[in-house]
C-alpha cells in the first residue's frame, strides 16, 4: 500500500465512527430481499411472458412464499402450482415449478413449444446456468432435463403446450 493511501485510511479510521443502520432502514433492506418486492426487478418481463397484468403477476408472485399454494409433484424435491395465462400466451398448460436445491426435473419431451423463465435461483438445464430474469425456450420435440443449483431453491415459470416423460 503506498504511503498516500496508508494516510488516507489512517484517517478515515480516526474520523469516521462506525454506526449501526437505523432500524427502519434496516427493515426495510430486509422487507426487500425476503418478500414479493424481491422480485420487481423480473416482473415486467414476466407480465410479458405471460400476457398478464401488473397486479395478476404480483398475485402470483406474492404465492412464491406462501407453502400452502403449492403441491407437491410425484417427483422428489418438486413442487408446483398452476395458473391461467393471458390469451397471448397461447398455451396448453402454465405453472410456477419450485425445485429444492439439487433436485431434477425427470426427463421429457416437449409436445409443444415452452417457454421457462426464471423466477428464482439457479436453472442447471443443458449443461449451461440460467438466473433470475432468464428465459429458457424449447422447441416442440425437444428432450431435456434440468435441475435447480445449489444454495437456494429453484422457482421457474413454465408455460408450454404439453410433455411426455421420459422414464
Amino acid at each position: 500500500m503506498s504511503d498516500d493511501a496508508e494516510l488516507f485510511t489512517a484517517w478515515v479510521d480516526a474520523t469516521i465512527a462506525a454506526e449501526a443502520p437505523p432500524p427502519a432502514l434496516r427493515a426495510r433492506l430486509l422487507a426487500s430481499v425476503a418478500g414479493p418486492g424481491r422480485f420487481a426487478a423480473i416482473a415486467g418481463a414476466l407480465r410479458r411472458v405471460t400476457d398478464l397484468g401488473a397486479d395478476a403477476v404480483a398475485a402470483l408472485l406474492a404465492k412464491i412464499d406462501d407453502a400452502a399454494a403449492w403441491s407437491d409433484a410425484p417427483f422428489p424435491g418438486v413442487r408446483y402450482f398452476h395458473f391461467t395465462p393471458g390469451l397471448g400466451a397461447a398455451v396448453v398448460e402454465a405453472g410456477f415449478v419450485r425445485l429444492a436445491p439439487g433436485a431434477r426435473f425427470p426427463h421429457h419431451k416437449h409436445l409443444g413449444h415452452e417457454v421457462t423463465f426464471v423466477v428464482d435461483g439457479l436453472l442447471e438445464d443443458r449443461g449451461r446456468v440460467y438466473g433470475p430474469g432468464s428465459v429458457v425456450e424449447s422447441d416442440a420435440g425437444s428432450e431435456h432435463d434440468y435441475a435447480a443449483g445449489p444454495g437456494r431453491d429453484l422457482v421457474i415459470v413454465s408455460l408450454h403446450g404439453g410433455v411426455e416423460y421420459r422414464f
